[in-house]
């Protein structure tokens, strides 16, 4: 039994029994009690992403190494393909794959911005525990990478495109790559991306749109490859100097500026597109609990501000997703183009492909433009995989999967062990129907030190979410079974008291142990310097509070710079039915 476990004794629990203490604490020793304890190097680290999570490495094998191919795409919302009933959309290669494999219905980010989702897929980790949760955050040291482990594994590894992560793929385990990209495309959009070599050195700028650029490294590599068949001789390939390879292909699109090549910025016009049917001018029309995005939250916030027109018009919504929709037609293209030189060098029965955005987005989804949010355009994505050696179960899967569990899959599809340090699990026994393990609650975050202070998690399980604003103290609560569009906040509703209770317990428990693991090492990157001119320096302290509460606070920015600052801006303590756990604020 571990040290936090032994701490909360029988006569403490009884004496804290009362009300909402005690759903906290009965959570609290749920979730630690319930695990073994981790090396002192790990403590905390293991299983914070989800509940009753178990990690296992995979068994050894002998045999074949299959190839793996990753594509990943930038802003991608996850019923935004023909395969998932889209009435417009056309997506005949993700489709075919998607009816090849198997599409896992329910994936999604921990955190919905770029850096910390592709932190989350490089490592198998969540971003409190690989120190990653905003953008410019370096990857914790210890935290290993997955090409790290293929290329010691005898894996030819290869990138190419966005690189939005600390370092370069050549730091981070990659042995060949081409075009690195950078967050985005640069002052040049799509069509003139800036790029760098594989080694790194200066940016240069290169007259390709940026998608077709990074799709042509990818087909140059696989063409590469010597043809296989299905069932050849791996050894004897790999004795002739043939490697099994990972290619990680990573998509700027279909991120803004929407502006895709040729036909594909008018194929879809603006008049035949049906407004999301969670359409708002604004969030929530300016009530609560949304009024933290629309009193001066929604005017900051680069992606609120600058992408889609606020408030939100269904002519401007119609028009951005006319591009937005030719974006993602045209990215279908481009990995038709991949499958295509798979089959022509007949390696698609030796190779597991696996299709994947880092996050949603909204765009007039709840009055929202970006990402930055935790209802299910923001959180949630896309996932589609196809490995043939694998007899696949259903062609969809509803369990609640992650960005994390891409790294045991990858591994144990390759029959390399699986690190004690993964949060994450394998989907292969789900691709083929066997049910070796069930998630039954996901959790997320989403936090921004800069001056807008949105500040945001949630829990969700296979029917309920709830939401906690944690900057203004709002909570919603939603049905997702009957209300899929999280349009009917039950938060405030008695016959729901009980379970808004529970579930808010369980995610301050979660939050109390993951949050933890920001020490004095990595609290939010002591002198950490964001991207934007507009602030120079913010200095954040964290300090545990009783029950593993965290407090961070401020310095080095003027009101002016910060804006109006609230008391209870950075006040995480979370409250259930107006009582505050432990030592409340």
């Amino acid at each position: 039994m571990s040290e936090a476990c032994n701490k909360l004794k029988r006569r403490d629990f009884l004496r804290l029994s009362g009300g909402a203490a005690a759903t906290f604490l009965a959570a609290h020793r749920r979730w630690v009690c319930s695990r073994p304890a981790a090396p002192a190097r790990l403590a905390g680290s293991l299983n914070l992403v989800f509940a009753g999570s178990s990690l296992r490495n995979a068994s050894p094998k002998r045999g074949k190494k299959p190839n793996i191919v990753l594509i990943v795409a930038d802003d991608w919302a996850h019923m935004d393909l023909g395969i998932a009933g889209h009435p417009l959309l056309k997506t005949p290669n993700l489709d075919r794959l998607a009816a090849e494999g198997v599409r896992f219905t329910r994936a999604f980010t921990p955190n919905p911005i770029c850096t910390p989702s592709r932190a989350a897929l490089l490592t198998g980790q969540d971003c409190w525990t690989n120190g990653c949760y905003f953008f410019g955050m370096p990857i914790r040291p210890e935290s290993k990478h997955f090409a790290q482990l293929f290329s010691q594994a005898g894996y030819e590894t290869f990138y190419t495109g966005k690189w939005h992560n600390d370092a370069l793929p050549s730091q981070r385990g990659f042995t060949a790559g081409k075009y690195i990209g950078g967050g985005g495309p640069g002052s040049g959009g799509h069509f003139k991306p800036m790029v760098r070599d594989f080694g790194g050195g200066n940016r240069w700028q290169i007259e390709q749109f940026d998608s077709e650029l990074f799709t042509d490294a990818a087909v140059q590599f696989i063409h590469s490859r010597q043809a296989g068949s299905a069932g050849h001789d791996h050894a004897r390939l790999q004795r002739a100097g043939e490697k099994p390879f990972l290619l990680f292909v990573s998509y700027m699109t279909p991120h803004d500026p929407w502006t895709p090549p040729g036909k594909y910025a008018t194929m879809y016009k603006p008049q035949t597109i049906e407004l999301p049917a969670n359409f708002m001018p604004r969030p929530m029309n300016g009530a609560e609990p949304f009024k933290y995005y629309t009193d001066w939250h929604g005017n900051n916030l680069r992606d609120e501000k600058q992408m889609v027109p606020f408030p939100r018009t269904p002519a401007g919504v119609r028009s951005v997703r006319s591009r937005y929709y030719g974006a993602i037609t045209h990215d279908d293209e481009q990995i038709g183009r991949i499958l295509h030189k798979l089959d022509e060098k007949q390696l698609t029965e030796d190779t597991l492909v696996i299709f994947l955005a880092d996050h949603g987005i909204s765009l007039g989804a709840h009055g929202i433009s970006g990402k930055q949010t935790m209802y299910e355009e923001g959180i949630r994505l896309p996932l589609v995989m196809r490995y043939p050696r694998l007899k696949r179960g259903s062609a969809e899967n509803s369990n609640l999967v992650s960005l994390i569990d891409i790294f045991p899959t990858i591994c144990e599809a390759a029959d390399i062990t699986i690190p004690d340090s993964i949060e994450g699990k394998s989907l292969l026994g789900p691709y083929q129907g066997k049910e070796r393990w069930h998630r039954e609650r996901i959790f997320a975050s989403f936090v921004s030190p800069t001056r807008h202070r949105l500040n945001i998690r949630c829990i969700r399980t296979e029917r309920y979410k709830l939401i906690r604003h944690l900057t203004t103290d709002e909570v919603e609560l939603y049905d997702l079974e009957k209300d899929p569009y999280e349009l009917n906040n039950l938060a405030r509703q008695k016959r729901f008291s009980r379970l808004k209770k529970r579930l808010a317990a369980e995610l301050l428990a979660w939050r109390t142990k993951a949050e933890s693991l920001l020490d004095a090492r990595f609290s939010i990157l002591d002198e950490y310097r964001v991207s934007s001119i507009e602030y120079r320096r913010i200095v954040t302290h964290l300090s545990p509070l009783k029950g593993g509460l965290i407090k961070p606070s401020v310095a080095g920015l003027t009101e002016a710079q910060n804006g109006p600052v609230l008391k209870s801006n950075y006040d995480s303590t979370v409250t259930v039915d107006g009582q505050a756990p432990g030592n409340g604020r």
